[in-house]
């Protein structure tokens, strides 16, 4: 059913609250952050965030849930050719993610930030991991063979200590060559363990 441009218009006010709330969220953490602050960020009336969110909290799960890596990430699986070298597919899809770190700096930095402070938030970074770690398990299940258990772990904490990276030194220092290094020497050692 073809959209009307007053529903258009909707969703584009609501995807603009969506974004300033990340803005703010990030600056700081979603406590001390205001509707009035969104609202500002946003360029509009902090009662307007009311007429689409019934709270903060819901603001932030709609945050969350926009700008979640595991659609992207996804995608990459998705495009994998079966004919490639594991490895080959690991690095070019670790330097896509890296991008997508970049691209979402914003969200990570909220995220983890804010996921120690609210247990609920925690739950839900530690669900969305989850969906990542079995996109990865998709992949990887058919060319690896090992216990299912042994495979989500080692999945799970390459994943970790990639947004860990990200978030310690490749966000601070975008170093390609680095970057580079770090992401070949990290498969290298994630498929040496089934080897």
């Amino acid at each position: 059913m073809k959209q009307t441009n007053r529903q258009l218009q909707a969703m584009k006010t609501k995807n603009n609250l969506i974004d300033a709330a990340l803005v703010v969220f990030s600056k700081k953490g979603f406590t001390a952050s205001t509707t009035k602050d969104i609202a500002k960020e946003a360029g509009v009336t902090d009662g307007l965030i009311y007429h689409y969110f019934k709270t903060k909290e819901d603001l932030l799960w709609a945050v969350i849930d926009r700008h979640t890596l595991n659609h992207e990430l996804n995608n990459l699986i998705t495009e994998v050719g079966t004919n490639e070298p594991l490895e080959e597919i690991l690095i070019r899809i670790l330097h896509k993610l890296f991008s997508l770190l970049h691209s979402k700096g914003k969200l990570i930095v909220m995220f983890f930030g804010e996921s120690q402070r609210n247990s609920a938030v925690g739950d839900r970074l530690s669900e969305l991991i989850q969906q990542g770690v079995n996109l990865f398990y998709q992949l990887l299940s058919e060319r690896i063979d090992t216990d299912e258990l042994y495979l989500k772990i080692a999945i799970r904490n390459l994943l970790i200590s990639l947004v860990m990276y990200f978030l310690t030194n490749d966000r601070h220092i975008d170093d390609i060559d680095q970057r580079k290094k770090y992401i070949e020497t990290s498969v290298y050692q994630f498929l040496k363990i089934f080897s």
